[in-house]
């Protein structure tokens, strides 16, 4: 969820990410800087994967989709609802850390050893694919993979230790509740951008992200929203359905079908297939 690729094209650079706050972040900061920059650099694109890049605008949304997926009764939706809306009203006070303390209970169980709210009552530790209660074990192949030291080698990590995510994210947390979503809207109207959602995600589902897309206020958010769905298939002869897109000048939507919060492992021919057509500006 919080890591990233930095990607290089010819003479060109693009960003892909599942990060919703540090791909924004990084390419904002290069939009600022490159015009008095010595070095510049050649900011082609964004692409973000199931990002939480507002969590004022996403949080609310949660209790709902995952009642409506089958996985809450009405009961635990409400608790739930009545829990993010305290989150609501911290992230509008700026106590970053108290309104992630909520989530964290409520969805990710990271914080502390106790079993978050989601793992009680759906018996699931994986928040990643609904249709998977726990993580899948290739997950952990590739831990061996990248102590190979031929794979260290190519890396140029030198003797530096592997952290996991769980040691980043505790020195992440107060940054995780906050918004990026005044960059995402000058990002969107200076360079081209793909968001792009996993339709069984539950930690950044795509009803999440059309949340936060209706309220960016960039140049073409009035034609977004009469934007018509396209129906997207990896092949024009497939009878299988690889996702649906609205676009807007250049900048794509998709939700990839079939898919939860890691595209690559779920749905790898169409992730190549989606990213290949927006590095190329070919249609979808």
């Amino acid at each position: 969820m919080y890591n990233f690729i930095f990607s290089y094209l010819p003479k060109d650079c693009l960003f892909q990410s599942y990060a919703g706050k540090y791909i924004p972040a990084i390419a904002y900061r290069i939009h600022i800087e490159n015009p008095t920059a010595k070095l510049k650099i050649n900011l082609k694109g964004i692409a973000i994967g199931d990002g939480l890049c507002d969590p004022l605008t996403m949080m609310p949304v949660y209790a709902d989709y995952i009642f409506h997926i089958g996985l809450f009764d009405e009961a635990e939706r409400d608790y739930f609802q009545s829990q993010m809306d305290k989150a609501v009203v911290f992230i509008q006070q700026k106590e970053w850390m108290e309104a992630f303390k909520i989530f964290d209970a409520l969805l990710l169980g990271d914080v502390t050893s106790e079993p978050s709210f989601f793992n009680n009552v759906t018996g699931m530790t994986y928040y990643f694919n609904y249709l998977h209660a726990q993580a899948p074990p290739e997950f952990e192949y590739f831990l061996k993979y990248i102590a190979d030291p031929s794979v260290r080698k190519s890396m140029h990590v030198g003797n530096l230790t592997y952290n996991s995510g769980e040691k980043v994210e505790m020195h992440l947390m107060n940054d995780i509740m906050q918004s990026v979503k005044p960059w995402v809207a000058v990002l969107l109207d200076n360079y081209k951008a793909l968001l792009y959602s996993g339709q069984l995600d539950i930690i950044v589902a795509a009803p999440l992200t059309e949340a936060f897309l209706m309220t960016v206020q960039w140049s073409g958010q009035g034609k977004y929203k009469q934007a018509p769905k396209l129906i997207w298939k990896v092949n024009e002869t497939d009878t299988e359905v690889a996702g649906y897109v609205r676009q807007v000048n250049s900048f794509y939507q998709v939700i990839v079908r079939n898919s939860g919060h890691i595209l690559p492992y779920d749905q790898p021919e169409r992730a190549y297939d989606m990213i290949q057509r927006f590095v190329e500006d070919r249609s979808f």
